[in-house]
């Protein structure tokens, strides 16, 4: 099958849910009734309620960046997955509160540890589900991009690490300082995770030729052996007389070897966030990868991923790879199959290919 049969494969042979997003995120479908059937069929799914259900309007830090499976970054991941976007009721309702807390907010000094940190995963996820022409979640992901370009228009590696803190109060001895010039007023120089899953969703980002070359730069130094070699978590930032981990790098599974398990996962969730980017698409590690998910295609070019390496589990992170179930699994022999080809075939279109 080519591309365009296995897009109508999966209408054939998919649940509701992914029913729906191969409609509107593959075949672009212009008939409105029939789009509106599936939505009203992908609201009406169960998993789909159990996950609306936990998002709360709950915005302390643990609230929003956390492992637990109700924390926002986690809800609103599995949300976006799941088909949910800007423009369709109750979502709108749902995510208004974070919308507002990030408008009144965006401007407020940085008082908190991690209030820079704070409202870029807010601003991420909004800019993931579609929110991004909103102004604070624009701003929010404007001002990450002039921050991170700072440091990746020259990057030197060498000026990233001062002496590890000397303290006996402190149970993260084995991470590294980071030197303070790269975190002024808390304005880290260095990309976390929820930057890179964001740029591509930022319209004015992407359709913008300075700032497009911006953050292709920013994508380059990621891809870079020096930049990978950095530790997940970067290390620790001193605010005050505290010490605070300060990460989540942008690590790429599958750029030393083959990943397995939840790293295989991971990779896919990067491998679609980062394909519209010209110089991913040009690298080793997106290539090497498409070529290993095509270890997984059968005869008729579907794809079927091993079932463990697709996990669904209660506790951790969503950006993490462990809970990349769509429709119910249960019951549906080709469950893995659909799931599997569907994602094989949207980091196929985000590339362009």
């Amino acid at each position: 099958m080519n591309q365009r049969d296995l897009n109508y494969w999966l209408l054939d042979n998919a649940g509701p849910i992914i029913r729906f997003r191969t409609i509107v995120d593959l075949v672009v479908e212009q008939d409105v009734g029939v789009v509106a059937s599936a939505l009203t069929e992908m609201k009406g799914d169960p998993e789909v309620t159990k996950w609306f259900s936990l998002l709360k309007p709950n915005l302390g830090f643990n609230e929003i960046h956390s492992s637990k499976q109700d924390a926002y970054e986690n809800v609103m991941g599995k949300l976006v997955q799941l088909g949910w976007r800007a423009g369709l009721q109750p979502f709108d309702t749902k995510t208004l509160p974070f919308r507002v807390w990030l408008s009144e907010n965006i401007d407020r000094p940085h008082i908190e540890p991690h209030a820079v940190f704070k409202k870029t995963v807010i601003a991420s996820i909004l800019a993931r589900a579609g929110y991004d022409m909103v102004k604070a979640v624009e701003k929010q992901m404007v001002s990450r991009l002039v921050t991170l370009y700072k440091f990746s228009a020259a990057p030197d590696f060498s000026q990233i690490f001062v002496e590890k803190p000397d303290t006996k109060r402190m149970s993260e001895t084995e991470h590294e300082l980071v030197n303070p010039e790269l975190y002024p007023n808390q304005q880290f120089m260095l990309p976390w995770v929820h930057d890179a899953l964001a740029f591509s969703k930022i319209g004015n980002i992407m359709n913008q030729p300075e700032k497009r070359k911006m953050v292709e730069s920013i994508m380059e130094m990621i891809l870079s052996p020096e930049y990978q070699a950095l530790p997940w978590s970067y290390g620790l930032a001193k605010y005050g007389n505290q010490y605070y981990a300060i990460g989540w790098a942008v690590h790429l599974p599958g750029y030393d070897s083959k990943p397995e398990g939840r790293l295989f996962a991971e990779m896919l969730l990067m491998l679609e966030a980062l394909a519209p980017f010209k110089c991913i698409q040009r690298s080793s590690w997106f290539n090497d990868s498409l070529k290993y998910l095509d270890d997984f295609r059968a005869t008729d070019n579907t794809y079927s991923f091993p079932r463990a390496w697709l996990s669904e589990t209660k506790t951790g992170y969503w950006v993490g790879g462990v809970r990349m179930a769509y429709d119910s699994r249960t019951g549906r022999k080709n469950a893995i199959e659909v799931e599997s080809t569907f994602r094989v075939l949207m980091i196929r279109k985000r590339a362009g290919l």
